[in-house]
């Protein structure tokens, strides 16, 4: 598939997340991506293309990498968007990014890309990392997945489904890539009536 179709599709959230039953075993945290983690965060956008093509079925270049695009670069220029690393100590864990950018009557924040790294999946680490995301920006939500990635749709319902408290709406859309699950949440009173205070390095 051409670079720029592909660039196209990364504009949808189609996350590869984990699938994490247990509670968490490892310390990872939530920080700020930095102007330097910008090359960070082009390396493992290979291997989140590689996840997803699974589902997409794309290729491999003939070099044998799986190549994302650009798009994402604006996380760390454009007001309203903003890129996060996940780490474990020193060790990097993920990244995520969120786009509040595009607000409209029905979303002020988009999980643009969310992605955990295999080592640190089914330990509950994805799970915590999205509700602190959540509880940083109070407002409506949209997160979606492609349908056929069924365990990110299981992830994503379970995860929005606890925090909260089933209170959510879900539906299907269609687009070029297929159809995808899409989830929409208003967290702005629970934030309220939660005193805990998120700190991102």
């Amino acid at each position: 598939m051409a670079l720029a179709s592909r660039c196209q599709q990364i504009t949808f959230e189609m996350t590869q997340p984990p699938d994490e039953p247990h509670p968490p075993q490892m310390n990872v945290q939530l920080h700020k991506a930095e102007p330097s983690d910008m090359q960070v965060v082009q390396n493992l956008v290979g291997y989140y293309i590689y996840d997803l093509s699974e589902y997409m079925g794309w290729p491999c270049t003939p070099e044998g990498h799986f190549v994302g695009c650009a798009p994402w670069l604006t996380f760390w220029s454009q007001e309203g968007k903003h890129a996060f690393m996940l780490r474990s100590d020193t060790e990097i864990a993920g990244f995520a990014l969120v786009d509040g950018s595009q607000k409209n009557q029905e979303m002020d924040y988009l999980m643009a890309e969310f992605f955990v790294l295999r080592k640190f999946r089914r330990k509950g680490v994805g799970e915590t990392i999205a509700n602190q995301l959540f509880a940083l920006f109070p407002g409506n939500w949209v997160v979606s997945q492609l349908v056929k990635n069924t365990p990110a749709v299981a992830f994503w319902r379970k995860v929005i489904g606890c925090y909260t408290n089933g209170v959510f709406v879900e539906k299907t859309d269609s687009t070029q890539w297929g159809e995808i699950n899409v989830i929409l949440f208003n967290n702005t009173e629970s934030i309220k009536a939660d005193r805990t205070v998120i700190k991102v390095a």
